[in-house]
């Protein structure tokens, strides 16, 4: 169901890319097909295929996809849950790619595939139509930046579901002072004058940075996201981030599964990295891949205490505005800082002890629950 490491040789980053796409996917499928809706859309708005290591797409984010969902319903049916409906869109502008996909649908003819040939800002209207009902989560995956992104926000609003982006980092390092590329950017952040904003940031931000701190404040501006929590992807042959994931979601659920979704898969990317350099040494370390890769992460990924550091920031400031229940606390700090619910819990415990924030267990609590009132202590939110 999900994606197989061998079939990526050289570019591994898309591997964990589709890892984290299958496994937010089944996330989400789960919870939506047994609550919110009986029909689940998946919109692929870049489908390609581009690089595949095989004739029948097993790495290609729509036969993932697809595979994944499947499984999902028939799971589901055999628990006794019946009425699912799968949804697939799949938009391509390249005429011998859309051919390609035409095909695939034709051999999957057992499943719901509409296929849109053309830009993905030309094919909202239809798409939407389409996805008349039920819950939408969209893709989208370009090769670059050059998109019109006002439009696709709109599109984005109107679904009122959810959407991963893969914010290309590297090229945003590369390209974005270039004058000639200023067009385009500004169709991306919906902006034509992104560059005097993007000026005003602080000098020590990087380009992509910057870039997508304008971008994320342009998606809640228009009300397409609530949340936009995100996490970094890593050339693993080269040690130096190439993309990002990017969740648009109005739940604060979606955040908590993302960063859940976002432990594996970095742990995956941690052991990835390790057999390259396995392979590239021929030499084997003190530790298993596995024990080496918990390691690394426990010093430098989720919850590491670096991370800690700038989420117990977060906090301080949240808390500036008054008391917050710890579900909406929790939530601000899962999306701004790579935390999930169980170290954001501990964190605040260990605020507490500190005397930095304040708060009341009932019962045998050990730990804040989604309804626990957080505030921050009189000396410390003084500097005192």
């Amino acid at each position: 169901m999900g994606a197989q490491i061998e079939r990526y040789e050289g570019r591994e980053q898309s591997f964990i890319k589709h890892e984290f796409l299958t496994q937010y996917l089944q996330a989400a499928a789960y919870k939506t097909l047994q609550g919110r809706s009986a029909t689940f859309n998946f919109v692929d708005a870049f489908a390609g295929p581009w690089q595949v290591s095989d004739e029948n797409f097993s790495d290609a984010s729509f036969n993932q996809a697809l595979r994944t969902l499947d499984a999902v319903k028939s799971d589901l049916e055999t628990r006794g849950v019946f009425g699912l409906k799968i949804r697939f869109c799949f938009c391509e502008r390249r005429p011998e790619a859309v051919a390609r996909l035409r095909e695939y649908a034709l051999k999957n003819s057992e499943f719901i595939i509409h296929v849109f040939e053309g830009p993905f800002e030309d094919n909202l209207e239809q798409i939407a139509f389409v996805c008349n009902d039920g819950f939408t989560f969209t893709f989208i995956d370009p090769t670059g930046w050059n998109i019109r992104s006002e439009p696709v926000l709109d599109y984005l609003k109107k679904m009122n579901g959810e959407f991963l982006i893969n914010f290309m980092s590297e090229h945003v390092n590369r390209h974005a002072e270039y004058d000639q590329v200023s067009a385009s950017f500004g169709r991306f952040l919906a902006d034509p004058d992104w560059k005097k904003d993007f000026d005003a940031l602080p000098s020590q931000w990087s380009n992509e940075e910057r870039v997508l701190h304008l971008l994320r404040k342009k998606i809640k501006g228009f009300g397409a996201a609530t949340y936009l929590p995100h996490m970094p992807i890593l050339k693993p042959r080269q040690e130096r981030i190439k993309m990002r994931l990017l969740l648009g979601t109005h739940s604060s659920k979606g955040v908590e599964v993302f960063r859940d979704v976002h432990s594996k898969v970095e742990l995956a990317e941690f052991q990835t990295r390790s057999a390259i350099a396995e392979s590239n040494t021929g030499q084997m370390g003190l530790f298993t891949r596995a024990d080496e890769s918990a390691m690394l992460q426990a010093a430098h990924g989720i919850g590491s205490d670096g991370v800690k550091r700038r989420a117990r920031a977060t906090v301080l400031n949240q808390l500036a505005q008054g008391t917050l229940s710890f579900q909406r606390l929790a939530t601000a700090v899962m999306e701004e800082c790579p935390m999930r619910l169980t170290h954001t819990k501990d964190l605040l415990n260990s605020m507490k002890l500190s005397g930095e924030v304040s708060f009341e267990l009932v019962g045998k609590e050990k730990k804040p629950q989604p309804r626990t009132m957080i505030s921050a202590t009189y000396t410390k939110a003084c500097g005192i």
